[in-house]
């Protein structure tokens, strides 16, 4: 008897959890040639929008059906986004600029290289290899501001959707996910490359009684090689 009232908790447990399913964009030219996107409004390329599609119907395969979707009002995360609805127009959309990329100034639209070779953005450059370091100039976002407004987002926009949505998506960017996902389990900046978030790679985060837990990291439903390309 006192078996099957644990298992009955469990189960009554689990039908009450959120989840939500946190999700990189698609593919875009930008990502193809390395370049930095931050707040630039670039589109989804004809990779991205495949991509996009095979994780929608995975995911659609498994039975997952979004009872609300958020995303970043960049292009190519809203495109994602819709994607992922299948077409299902009566899904409730919201776009939210807390979801935003990180802002990276006057670097936007430069390579990866481009950073470690042009002294202006030195200092910019330690995100992608030393994140402590990192120190927000010629216009970029820092750390802090980007922390904040996702930490909001979950406090005051998703937390509060706990016992009305039963699963629910938010579309945004790597830089996003990552300051998402920390915020949950609380790592510090030297750990936020060991976050990997491939384009369509989808992390699973649940709400139970208040409380953010985080299933599983950077799930991707193409195969992804070393470099995280198709």
């Amino acid at each position: 008897m006192k078996w099957a009232i644990f298992y009955l908790l469990l189960f009554y447990d689990t039908v009450l959890s959120m989840n939500v399913y946190i999700m990189r964009h698609g593919e875009t030219e930008w990502n193809s040639l390395k370049k930095i996107q931050g707040s630039t409004d670039i589109p989804l390329n004809e990779k991205g929008i495949q991509l996009a599609r095979v994780t929608a119907q995975a995911m659609h395969n498994q039975g997952i059906v979004f009872d609300r979707v958020f995303s970043s009002p960049l292009q190519r995360a809203v495109a994602t986004a819709k994607i992922m609805c299948r077409a299902d127009t009566t899904i409730p959309m919201i776009t939210d600029e807390r979801l935003t990329e990180f802002k990276f100034g006057k670097a936007e639209g430069r390579t990866l290289e481009e950073l470690t070779t042009n002294p202006q953005f030195k200092t910019l450059g330690y995100l992608f290899s030393n994140p402590p370091l990192y120190k927000a100039e010629n216009g970029a976002e820092s750390f802090a501001e980007v922390f904040a407004r996702t930490k909001d987002f979950l406090e005051h926009q998703i937390k509060p959707l706990e016992g009305q949505c039963k699963s629910v998506l938010i579309s945004c960017h790597g830089g996003i996910c990552r300051a998402l996902l920390m915020n949950i389990n609380g790592w510090s900046l030297d750990r936020y490359w060991d976050i990997p978030v491939p384009n369509c790679a989808v992390n699973l985060v649940t709400v139970q009684n208040g409380q953010f837990s985080i299933v599983s990291i950077g799930k991707t439903y193409y195969e992804v090689d070393r470099k995280g390309i198709l």
